[in-house]
């Protein structure tokens, strides 16, 4: 019998990503973070696949579905960030 893997994805958009703005989270705003954050990416990781989500980012428009492996390169950029980013992605992720 043949094992089916199953891909987990997630869609995030960057260009519309809640950030809350305290710690008891009852106030956030949603911000546009998109080339930010692909800046980020793109300046600040080594390798292939950190190039291509950086692109892949870049060029995105709205909500894009992105694979285990890119969750996960996307979450340890984002542990480099403010708490609140971190938090965000975490919502997203999770």
């Amino acid at each position: 019998m043949q094992k089916i893997q199953r891909i987990i994805m997630k869609t995030i958009n960057f260009e519309s990503l809640e950030l809350f703005l305290d710690l008891e989270k009852t106030k956030s705003a949603t911000q546009d973070v998109k080339s930010q954050f692909a800046n980020t990416i793109y300046r600040g990781t080594n390798g292939l696949e950190y190039h291509a989500l950086a692109f892949k980012i870049y060029n995105s428009t709205g909500p894009v579905e992105y694979n285990e492996k890119e969750c996960d390169l996307i979450r340890n950029v984002a542990y480099q960030m403010t708490p609140m980013f971190i938090d965000a992605v975490e919502r997203v992720l999770s």
